[in-house]
């Protein structure tokens, strides 16, 4: 084992007479007003207790205090095996401070606490009891917490309350839990040798901590409980926390259809899609009255990547916690809990956790306290700790956010139930999130076909002797009489007859393979036409309520003559742009009963200035957001600076959308290059959910693209990742030119949530496009018709030689230099949608211009970026024996040129190219 070393505990207090005295005079005026070490030692001191002579000594006995409960962990039996050793450790014992037996008998146990006083007589006694606490099989970090509440809370929980008193019966039924756990476990390793199932062996009492969790939620009617997890461990939690049945999870491993075994009282829903994922990945939801009240209980479906889930549970605990048909979101922490599963190597090692934690205390965001369980196996793959961390623990990273740290031995079974009690009381006390460091081992390799002593002897030729949880609690059990040694037998062999009988019930001829993976007849539909068009009265009272605010609220001066120009398409001939079509769609998609959640950098105002969606007063700074005091509003409209965080906040709206499936849920990169660092959650999630889970969601995606000089970063939304990741009617991917065609398709994306043919909405955004008076539409087009996914301008059928093809900007620079310079020659299709394809509309236009020899696909991106690739092979299905021919950049292996003089001359020669005959 590697030496840590640690730094001596630093004194508190000490030689500053200045600095006691005026704490003194604070304490005299207020006890609470200063620290419990100080209160102590002005209390000892007032009280005559203690002889003249005895400062020292005194000094001595509250730093030894201090440094039990800050460092007491360190020397803590937290290791169930594998021991960590330790040079240089803060002094811990009464010889290290010069203190004996007697010097401590001497002096009052209200030296050490107060709160103590009542319980012991003397400060020996008091400060043994404190060492038994800290430096037991629970290991306590709460001093990094600024909140003297939350830690005064703890202290009192932890030293004063103490630990539980289990019952005999109590004991058998925690017994029982881990006799299942492990049997199972023994089970499966016996009779699918080799079979991959990443077992929980090791951190056993992680299942029987989760049943506890439901028991402590059902006492304070949290009705909801969303659990996240890597692959370590989750088919025991699936089958004994979810309930899933012996027989459908020995189905899996035997390759039978484990549907056959599901509960036919509907209270287990377990979603699949039709190419399927590894068993261990898998999810569910049960509703069961196992723990008192009726509660649903939902592990989320997750992939390979670890950690990545932990954003879309809080994501989806926050949408159960919403009630979203008011104006505003109303949000209740108590209608649901968030328990998110981690592992050791990966908790401080993936960025999700910083980014997911820091969301715990934002508004748009936090669900009221969220329980983590680090399930440390000590290893991370073949990875010990001095080779995957900087820090002494795993958990180190979570003092950054405040939150308390309980390192607990993963053996000791009791200790863990009374952690997880604790954790419970702390976050409906505080609403805070509470880190468990579940500290035990890895029976086995990563996986099972692995053979770990090849990289790691040392920590193996102790797991190979060391006994099972349900062994060691058994023994325990009986040496301390609660049951005799044939019942714990009986016990462990009970469990195994009740998984051979599940085993034995199954069919292992009826296998199940089904190598076509169709998908779904109603996916294969995809999405119709619809009628999106809003009555103009609709849209001139909802303007004009938009541009109404509280009396004595003030909008910042040149703020209110732009917004007043939005009433101009009502009462003049303006014309409607982008970000007033898109409060127009939002608008009266709240007044339909479909609530909106806007969130992404800035979106509050909008990066380029176009939203304004919360107005500030400037002279008090308050806020007021026009769309939450609309009339006829049925459901809520949310908007919110996000933090300057991708994956984590496209997680967390995803989730919140998979669960609220009725919610228009919108995430908006502040440059749609942005969205990079979140692309494992389109890979992951977003784009293949729905093939692989049968999870669905209608999450809406806004990311600006547009190439106008800004450079290579600031260009391209990467809008090739999407069109390669598109296939089975899996999203809309979209590049606008027109504001009445994304208010439509914003009202047709919100027509489709929460039924079958609910899918995801990748929209490539403008900028310059965003005032453009091409782009922008008068208000007639929004009070008829439905979304276009391709727009094309009259044109003399004979007359056309050349058809021209393009998305986005470089279409509206295509349709302007034609408005400068007409051409019959040239038809000019704008394609909005992407994916799907329109083929049947593309199809016809190429057919009725027989005369033209050429198809020219525009674009701005480098020839081997943007859609080119993707909708070659399609065009020339569609040519009708007409060359296709390809105008943009160039092969690049960056997105853009950087100088924007440069930009400009290369964006003229494929405008000038594409238009020459």
């Amino acid at each position: 084992m590697n030496k840590d070393n640690l730094e001596e505990a630093p004194v508190r207090f000490g030689a500053n007479l200045g600095y006691l005295l005026e704490m003194a005079d604070q304490y005299n005026h207020d006890p609470a007003s200063v620290t419990e070490e100080l209160q102590a030692l002005f209390g000892v001191l007032a009280s005559g207790d203690v002889k003249t002579g005895d400062a020292g000594k005194l000094k001595s006995v509250i730093q030894l205090v201090d440094n039990i409960r800050q460092y007491g962990h360190l020397k803590g039996d937290i290791y169930p095996l594998y021991k960590r050793e330790y040079d240089h450790l803060p002094k811990l014992t009464l010889e290290e401070f010069g203190l004996t037996e007697e010097d401590l008998k001497a002096l009052p146990a209200k030296l050490v606490s107060e709160k103590l006083a009542s319980q012991f007589t003397n400060a020996y006694e008091a400060i043994c009891h404190l060492s038994e606490v800290y430096m037991g099989t629970i290991g306590y970090e709460m001093s990094h917490i600024n909140n003297a509440d939350e830690r005064d809370w703890l202290i009192n929980e932890i030293e004063i309350a103490g630990r539980q008193a289990f019952s005999k019966e109590d004991k058998i039924k925690l017994l029982k839990s881990v006799a299942h756990v492990e049997g199972f476990e023994k089970y499966i390793h016996k009779n699918f040798v080799g079979a991959k199932r990443f077992s929980i062996e090791g951190v056993d009492a992680l299942v029987p901590m989760l049943e506890t969790v439901l028991s402590e939620s059902s006492k304070s009617d949290i009705g909801n409980i969303q659990i996240g997890m890597a692959h370590r461990g989750r088919l025991n939690v699936l089958t004994h926390i979810l309930e899933k049945p012996y027989e459908m999870m020995l189905a899996e491993f035997m390759h039978v259809d484990p549907l056959k075994f599901l509960p036919e009282d509907g209270s287990l829903k377990i979603s699949r899609g039709w190419t399927g994922d590894v068993k261990y990945h898998l999810g569910g939801t049960k509703t069961t009255t196992r723990y008192g009240s009726e509660q649903v209980i939902e592990l989320a479906k997750n992939p390979s990547h670890l950690e990545i889930v932990a954003p879309v549970v809080l994501g989806k605990t926050r949408a159960v916690q919403d009630a979203t048909n008011g104006n505003a979101p109303e949000q209740d922490i108590n209608r649901s809990l968030a328990v998110l599963v981690h592992g050791d190597a990966a908790f401080p090692g993936q960025g999700i956790n910083f980014e997911s934690m820091n969301l715990s205390n934002l508004d748009g965001y936090k669900t009221g306290g969220s329980l983590h369980i680090i399930t440390n196996n000590r290893v991370g793959f073949t990875t010990e700790c001095w080779d995957s961390r900087s820090t002494n623990y795993a958990t180190d990273i979570a003092k950054g956010y405040d939150m308390p740290i309980v390192h607990v031995n993963a053996d000791d079974i009791e200790a863990c139930i009374d952690v997880i009690i604790l954790a419970m009381k702390f976050r409906q006390t505080f609403h805070h999130d509470f880190v468990i460091d579940l500290v035990g081992y890895r029976r086995y390799g990563h996986n099972e076909m692995d053979e770990p002593s090849v990289t790691n002897p040392m920590m193996y030729k102790e797991i190979k002797t060391h006994p099972s949880i349900e062994i060691l609690y058994g023994k325990k059990l009986v040496a301390d009489g609660v049951i005799s040694e044939e019942e714990m037998n009986q016990i462990f062999k009970n469990v195994e007859e009740e998984l051979r009988s599940a085993h034995d019930s199954i069919d292992k001829n009826e296998k199940e393979t089904d190598a076509e993976m169709a998908m779904p007849e109603v996916v294969a539909a995809g999405q119709g036409d619809v009628e999106t068009g809003v009555d103009l009265a609709v849209l001139e009272q909802l303007n004009q309520d938009m541009l109404t605010y509280p009396e004595g609220f003030t909008p910042f001066s040149k703020l209110t003559k732009i917004l007043e120009r939005r009433q101009d398409p009502f009462t003049k001939d303006g014309l409607v742009d982008w970000g007033h079509a898109e409060l127009l769609a939002f608008g009266t998609i709240i007044q339909d009963g479909k609530p909106v959640r806007l969130t992404g950098q800035d979106s509050e105002r909008g990066t380029f200035a176009q939203r304004h969606a919360v107005l500030s007063d400037e002279k008090t700074g308050e806020k007021y957001t026009p769309l939450k005091h609309i009339q006829g509003a049925q459901a809520s409209f949310d908007i919110h600076n996000s933090p300057l965080s991708e994956a984590a906040v496209v997680g967390f709206d995803y989730g919140y959308n998979v669960q609220n499936k009725n919610a228009m849920t919108v995430w908006e990169a502040q440059y749609g290059d942005f969205s990079n660092m979140a692309q494992m959650m389109f890979d992951n999630f977003i784009s293949s959910a729905h093939a692989k889970w049968g999870e669905t969601s209608g999450m809406t995606l806004l990311l600006p693209h547009a190439y106008e000089g800004q450079g290579p970063e600031h260009s391209s939304a990467r809008l090739e990742r999407y069109l390669q990741l598109a296939a089975e009617n899996n999203w809309t991917v979209a590049n606008l030119t027109s504001t009445s065609n994304y208010f439509h398709l914003l009202r047709k994306q919100a027509h489709y949530l929460n039924t079958d043919q609910m899918r995801p909405l990748v929209m490539m955004t403008p900028k310059s496009l965003l005032r453009n008076t091409f782009v922008s539409r008068p208000i007639k087009e929004f009070t008829e018709g439905q979304f276009r996914p391709v727009i094309t301008d009259s044109y003399k059928k004979t007359k056309v030689k050349k058809i021209l093809i393009a998305s986005g900007k470089v279409a509206i620079d295509l349709y302007t230099e034609l408005q400068k310079n007409p051409n019959d020659e040239i038809a000019l299709i704008r394609l909005e949608q992407l994916y799907p394809l329109p083929e049947e509309a593309l199809k016809n236009m190429i057919t009725d211009l027989k005369n033209a020899a050429e198809i020219g696909f525009v674009q701005e991106e480098p020839q081997n970026q943007g859609a080119w690739h993707y909708i070659y092979p399609e065009l020339e299905s569609l040519a009708n024996g007409k060359t296709i021919k390809y105008y943009g950049r160039v092969k690049r292996s960056s997105t853009s040129e950087g100088d924007n003089e440069v930009h400009k001359l290369v964006q003229n020669a494929i405008i000038q190219d594409a238009l020459t005959i």
